[in-house]
């Protein structure tokens, strides 16, 4: 499968969504012909932070416009942590040539930048405010109620005087475990909040069920899909986390293919807690019994950082009088620029690593015995 010990080339990790994605569509470019089945192209509505536009990219890889094993690979759900998952994209895919030309019957997605506004303008919710991995719930439905979070909102606000460390100073070390996994569940009452659902699809949302009605998608036997995420856990370690409800093949799909790996969120396994409204629930209705989601997540900086870092970039984003521009070299947009996306070689190289490591448990899995 893939060759785990060919040369890393860092120079997919570039500063901005404009340079991410021109190396990520030259990276493409560069790929044999016969294996390039469809590339797409979605404009956003709103343009980046230069003027420029911003487009989601969609790539089909294979020999076939009807394959019967797929493996999606997605960047950018969390927008500026697309950055990091655009380089991943573009170091797998002269490593994918030789899998796609020795199984004739394997298609490849690469999906880029799936919230390109939150990329450029790097941030990690999207334009109207909205997370995307917690806008996957059923609209036509009464939204999920946060129990207590206007205790939670207020929790936070610790952080305006006392920074990161006054807030995990508040809680026993079981109660802020508790305090981060409800804060971080998901919420549908505050647009101004972390963690915002909205009250309609997102953009993005709308995209993939268009997406996904491809023939590439629809003929598949065997359909997974890996979000590539930043944020969580351990300085350069990529976790596999695993959100199918336990006892159910998708969460047989997540073991067959990663075994010990793979880390249950619903089972505590994780070092994210459960939460409403992920873009995993749209991948589990559409693969059904034919697949796994999993996120691979790779971390950054301890989590009190993470949500001190939100926290203050969007009091900043708040702040901003209508028509006002977000400033990319603000302090607070730098912050969470740096949180997420450690512009260091070590980091680098483990995520690059680390990513070969988990797409190829994939490809062995879904090829095999097929």
């Amino acid at each position: 499968m893939l060759n785990l010990h060919a040369v890393m080339k860092p120079n997919g990790f570039q500063q901005d969504y404009l340079a991410s994605r021109s190396f990520f569509q030259k990276t493409v470019q560069s790929l044999p012909t016969f294996l390039l089945v469809e590339a797409l192209e979605f404009e956003h509505p709103l343009t980046g932070p230069n003027n420029e536009s911003l487009f989601c990219d969609v790539v089909l890889l294979g020999q076939t416009a009807t394959p019967k094993q797929v493996l999606v690979i997605i960047s950018g759900t969390h927008g500026v942590e697309g950055l990091s998952g655009s380089a991943v994209q573009a170091d797998l895919l002269p490593e994918l040539v030789t899998v796609l030309e020795t199984h004739p019957e394997l298609g490849i997605v690469m999906i880029h930048a799936l919230n390109p506004w939150g990329v450029a303008w790097l941030r990690r919710c999207d334009h109207e405010g909205i997370d995307l991995n917690r806008n996957f719930v059923d609209f036509a439905e009464p939204l999920p109620e946060l129990e207590g979070y206007a205790q939670i909102k207020q929790a936070c606000s610790v952080l305006n005087e006392q920074g990161y460390v006054g807030l995990k100073a508040g809680f026993s070390a079981d109660a802020f475990n508790d305090f981060i996994a409800a804060l971080t569940k998901g919420q549908y009452q505050d647009a101004s909040g972390l963690f915002y659902g909205g009250t309609a699809p997102s953009w993005s949302n709308k995209l993939l069920t268009n997406v996904t009605q491809h023939a590439f998608f629809q003929s598949s036997e065997r359909l997974s899909v890996i979000d590539v995420h930043t944020g969580l856990g351990p300085y350069g370690y990529g976790e596999v986390i695993n959100d199918h409800e336990p006892n159910t093949k998708g969460f047989d799909w997540a073991n067959r293919l990663y075994g010990d790996n793979a880390y249950a969120a619903l089972l505590g396994e994780s070092s994210s807690a459960p939460k409403l409204g992920l873009l995993d629930y749209f991948w589990h209705s559409l693969m059904q019994d034919r697949g796994c989601f999993i996120t691979l997540e790779f971390g950054t900086y301890p989590v009190e950082q993470l949500i001190s870092n939100l926290w203050f970039e969007q009091q900043y984003q708040a702040s901003l009088a209508e028509g006002e521009v977000r400033i990319l070299q603000a302090e607070r947009v730098v912050a969470m620029k740096n949180f997420f996306y450690p512009f260091e070689a070590s980091w680098q190289q483990q995520v690059l690593f680390r990513a070969r490591q988990v797409v190829n448990l994939a490809l062995v899995g879904m090829t095999k015995d097929a």
